[in-house]
C-alpha cells in the first residue's frame, strides 16, 4: 500500500466530520486491508469482517486518533488489521485444538458451556470422527498418532517405516480435510 492520504489533512477531516473520514478511508484502502487480512487468517468473510471491525474502531476513536502523530494512519490501519487478524488466526487454532482434545476426552473449557452447546458440539464431533475414519488409513494412523499419543513427525516415520515426508504429507492432508469439513458445519 502506498501513502495516498495526507496524514495532516485527514487528521483534521477525522476530527470534524469522522464519518466522511472514514468513508474517504475506506474507499482508499478497504481492498489492500482485506488482503492483508486474507493473507493472515485464510478466510474471506473473517477477513470482511475484521476490516469493518477495523474502520469502526478509528470511527469509535476519531477524537483519539485525529490528534497529531508522525506515523501515517495507513500504517494505523495497517497494524489494527494484522493484529486483529493474527489474534482470528490464534483462536482459530485454539479452537481446533480444543476440538482435537474434546475429541480424545481431555478435559477442556468446552466442557463448561452450556446444555445446548454441548450438544451440538456432541453432534459436531460424532460427524468429525466418521469423518477421519474415511480418511485413507495411512493419513488416519499418522493423524491419530500425532493427535493421541503426541508423537513427532520423525517418530511416527520410524515407527510405520516411512518417510518424514511422507507422514508430513499425510497430516497435511488430514489436516486440510478436517479444517475443510470444520468450516462447512460452522
Amino acid at each position: 500500500m502506498s501513502p495516498v492520504i495526507d496524514n495532516e489533512r485527514f487528521r483534521r477531516l477525522l476530527r470534524s466530520y469522522p464519518i466522511r473520514a472514514v468513508a474517504l478511508l475506506y474507499n482508499e484502502y478497504h481492498r489492500s486491508l482485506r488482503s492483508i487480512s486474507f493473507g493472515l487468517t485464510h478466510d474471506i468473510e473473517a477477513s470482511k469482517d475484521i476490516v469493518q471491525e477495523t474502520f469502526y474502531h478509528v470511527w469509535k476513536n476519531s477524537e483519539r486518533l485525529s490528534d497529531f502523530h508522525e506515523r501515517s494512519i495507513e500504517n494505523y490501519l495497517v497494524k489494527v488489521v494484522r493484529y486483529k487478524s493474527i489474534t482470528y488466526f490464534k483462536q482459530s487454532i485454539q479452537l481446533n485444538i480444543d476440538n482435537l482434545k474434546f475429541l480424545n476426552g481431555h478435559p477442556t473449557s468446552l466442557m463448561v458451556q452450556p446444555f445446548e452447546q454441548k450438544i451440538i458440539e456432541a453432534e459436531i464431533i460424532a460427524d468429525i470422527r466418521k469423518a477421519i475414519e474415511s480418511f485413507p488409513k495411512r493419513q488416519r494412523e499418522c493423524f491419530l498418532m500425532q493427535v493421541d499419543r503426541g508423537l513427532t513427525i520423525d517418530q511416527i516415520a520410524r515407527e510405520l517405516g516411512i518417510t518424514s515426508k511422507a507422514v508430513e504429507k499425510n497430516l497435511t492432508s488430514v489436516k486440510k480435510k478436517i479444517r475443510k469439513f470444520l468450516k462447512s458445519r460452522l
